[in-house]
This record gives structure tokens, C-alpha cells and sequence, in this order.
């Protein structure tokens, strides 16, 4: 399971965190991982100056608007699925 929250605070709010919400929801049915991700909408993850903010595990990722969260879904989400299910989940980037 993936956890992904979504700072939906009034900055992140005013700064796109609805449409980022539409898009991840719009990714995850398109791939039918709704038993695999849990998508939460979150108060506050104190970067307010940063733009909106995602939290993808213990990893955060701030300014995302709508043109990053294909890029971010993948590189992050798809990723981390792949490695549970090959039993070598890594939080390693590098």
C-alpha cells in the first residue's frame, strides 16, 4: 500500500490542491489501484510557501500543480507498488 496526502490547507488550496487531487484520482482509476493506493487529503504540511504540497510515503515534494503529477505518479507511486510487489521496496533513491 502507497499512502499519498495532499496538503489541502487554504495555501495549497488556492494554489491548485484540487485539481492535483482530480489528477491523482483520474491516475489511480486508470490503473485500478485503488486496493493499492490510499489517497488522503491533509491540513497542513508546513510548506506553505512552497506551493502545493504531496506527501508520497515518508517523502515529501512540494510545488506540484497539475503538469507534475503524471511525472510524480510514476517515478513515485508506480514505483514503490513495483517494488512491494517484487519484495524489494527501498526508499533509496539513489
Amino acid at each position: 500500500m502507497v499512502t499519498v496526502s495532499i496538503c489541502v490547507g487554504s495555501s495549497c488550496h488556492l494554489k491548485g490542491a484540487p485539481e492535483v487531487i482530480a489528477r491523482f484520482k483520474e491516475l489511480i482509476a486508470e490503473h485500478d489501484l485503488w486496493n493499492e493506493v490510499e489517497l488522503k487529503g491533509v491540513f497542513c504540511l508546513e510548506r506553505c510557501t512552497a506551493g502545493v504540497t504531496v506527501q508520497i510515503g515518508e517523502d515529501f515534494f512540494s510545488g506540484v500543480d497539475i503538469g507534475r503529477v503524471d511525472s510524480l505518479f510514476g517515478a513515485e507511486v508506480l514505483r514503490r507498488l513495483e517494488a512491494d510487489r517484487h519484495g524489494t521496496h527501498n526508499d533509496d533513491k539513489g
